[in-house]
This record gives C-alpha cells, sequence and structure tokens, in this order.
C-alpha cells in the first residue's frame, strides 16, 4: 500500500527552512573555493579591505527601571534677571533736590517724575527749571513747551522760558513769551523785570529803564532791578544818578559780586577811588575768579584819590534810592531839547 504524503502547512514550513539550509551551506562552499582559487592564481595573497569591528551595545534588561544606572543629561540652568522695581519720586523729593542747588539730580528725578504724571504742568515746569539750571536750555525749552501745552497760560513756565531764549539770544520769541505771561497778569514785576531785560539786549535803554523803575515803583527792594537800572545809568554816562541803585543793591545783597563791581566802577567814575577799590575787592571775595573786578582792582590801585574829593556813605546813598525821583528825573530829560551824554 502506498505511503499518503503529509501536505500539513507545518511539515512544508520545515521543508522550506531545510532548503534554505541547504542553500546557505552550498553558496558558501562556493565562495571559500572560489577564493582559494583566486589566491594562489598569480601567487600572489588576494589582497581584501579591512573588516572593521564595530563596538556593539548590549542592553541588559534590569529587573526593574530603578536599576538602570544613567548617566544624567547636563542641566541647563538659565540665569534669572528681576527686572528692577521702577523708581517712584514724590514732588516734594524733586523739588527739594532742586532747592538744595542739586540741579542735575532734580532734572533726573523730575523727569520721572513727569512719566508719571503727564498731566502735571507744574512737574514740567520744575522740569525745565532744573535743566536750565543744570545748564541743558534745549532741554529746559522741550520742558517748558511740554507745561504750556497742557497750561498755555502758567504763568512761570511763560516767563522762565522767555529767560531761556533771552541766553539763547533769540530776543523776539523770548518778548513774545514774557507779552504773553505780562497779558495774564499784568502787574507781574518779574514779567516786567525780564522785559526790561530783553528790551536792555536789544539797545532800548529808556525802555528798559522804565521797565526797571516799573518794578521798583512796587517794590523797591528788588536787587536785580536796581543792578540793571544802575548799569543803563553807567552806560549813558550819568554816574551820579547810578550810584544810588547801586549802592542799594549791593546794600540789600551783597554776595553777588556782579553787584559790586559795577558800584565800584559807578564810584570810581564819580571820582571815589578808594571806596571804588573796595568794592571791586568785596566782588573778588564772592567770586575770586571775576576777571572785570580783578582787571578794575589792579586799575584803582594804581590811582590817586583827589585829595578834595569828600568820602562817599554809601547807606546814605542807598537810602536815598527813589524809583519815583527816578521817573520825574527821566521825565524831565525827556522834555528836555538838550542832548545829553
Amino acid at each position: 500500500m502506498k505511503k499518503q504524503e503529509s501536505n500539513t502547512p507545518q511539515e512544508r514550513k520545515m521543508k522550506f527552512a531545510e532548503a534554505g539550509v541547504m542553500f546557505v551551506l552550498v553558496m558558501a562552499l562556493t565562495v571559500f573555493i572560489g577564493v582559494k582559487v583566486a589566491s594562489h592564481g598569480n601567487g600572489e595573497e588576494l589582497i581584501t579591505e579591512p573588516v572593521i569591528v564595530t563596538e556593539t551595545t548590549v542592553t541588559v534588561e534590569a529587573e526593574h527601571p530603578s536599576e538602570i544606572a544613567a548617566e544624567p543629561a547636563a542641566e541647563i540652568v538659565a540665569e534669572v534677571v528681576e527686572a528692577p522695581e521702577p523708581r517712584v519720586v514724590t514732588y516734594a523729593e524733586a523739588e527739594k533736590a532742586f532747592f538744595d542747588r542739586k540741579y542735575d539730580e532734580a532734572a533726573d528725578m523730575f523727569g520721572i517724575y513727569t512719566d508719571k504724571h503727564p498731566a502735571n504742568a507744574w512737574g514740567f515746569y520744575m522740569l525745565g527749571l532744573s535743566e536750565w539750571k543744570a545748564g541743558d536750555n534745549d532741554a529746559a525749552e522741550e520742558a517748558f513747551v511740554y507745561a504750556l501745552e497742557i497750561k498755555p497760560d502758567h504763568a512761570k513756565s511763560l516767563i522762565n522760558y522767555g529767560r531761556v531764549l533771552l541766553e539763547q539770544g533769540r530776543q523776539d520769541e523770548a518778548k513774545t513769551q514774557i507779552e504773553l505771561a505780562l497779558a495774564a497778569n499784568p502787574a507781574s514785576n518779574v514779567a516786567t523785570r525780564v522785559l526790561g531785560r530783553i528790551q536792555h539786549n536789544q539797545g532800548l535803554l529808556e525802555e528798559a529803564a522804565s521797565s526797571y523803575l516799573t518794578v521798583l515803583r512796587t517794590k523797591e527792594d528788588d536787587a536785580w532791578s536796581l543792578n540793571n537800572l544802575g548799569l543803563i545809568r553807567i552806560q549813558q554816562g550819568r554816574y551820579e544818578e547810578a550810584l544810588p541803585a547801586l549802592a542799594k543793591a549791593a546794600q540789600i545783597d551783597s554776595s553777588v559780586a556782579c553787584f559790586q563791581n559795577n558800584l565800584g566802577m559807578a564810584l570810581e567814575r564819580t571820582g571815589h577811588i578808594t571806596a571804588a577799590g573796595e568794592a571791586y575787592a568785596a566782588a573778588l571775595k564772592t567770586d575770586e575768579d571775576y576777571a572785570k573786578a580783578d582787571i578794575s582792582l589792579a586799575r584803582v590801585s594804581e590811582l590817586t584819590e583827589d585829595a578834595d574829593q569828600m568820602p562817599v556813605d554809601l547807606a546814605v546813598l542807598a537810602d536815598s534810592f527813589s524809583a519815583a525821583d527816578d521817573m520825574e528825573v527821566a521825565a524831565a530829560r525827556d522834555d528836555d531839547d538838550t542832548p545829553q551824554n
């Protein structure tokens, strides 16, 4: 009886596996014989490329993940820089720096203040004043403009903006600001005095003198108006008239070098050489670098006072000043057709 052939899937797989093994063995034998033949064909050894053996990594599964010893990855730590707290400045703190004459510091502080209070005209006014005193006219102008945008009739900003423009030689622009200030407050002595300075710089001496006298009629202790009026009288060659105003200015504030210097000039021109020398020396005591006083003191030191010259009493001269009298003298001169020196 003929044996029945097995045709199950498992038997077929076994036959394919056996055939595969036989095929691999035949191919290996063929390659081996070929290499042997080639190595002896020309009496030379077959030079083959070197076999590169690479290191393999064997991963061993641990019994528990915690048992795997792995090198920790490098940790990248970013440095955290905390932003500084924004500085807070009060108006009073910044104002104190200004009145302590720390003008650069006051300008910085009012800059911070105005950033937080952009609608406060007073803040920008004080910023402008601080920048001006610190010597930055451009920054001062910008601050005053901001103040006036917020409050167009802010008198102090108008006046001090006019002063900044005056220092820059922008006379007409300065006059515009001062006229606006006077339109808002015609009785402002400060605005009137600055108007006098503008007129003085423009060479309008009598108009300037009239402005200073207007201030002095209501405020006779305004030292700068007294000094400026006396300087105009010196420039006009009216030295005797200059003396009372300058003596009074120096009496009110003896620490201002230019008051003493101008007084010395009026005394020298009226023949009071000794008193003039004392005034120039007082100016240098206040400001040792005051060149005009230094030159003038050297000059009068070589002069001899006239023996017939009556001594001068500066206190009496100061008390004799009267704005009303000066205005009357000025009016009389205007009525006189005789040219004056």
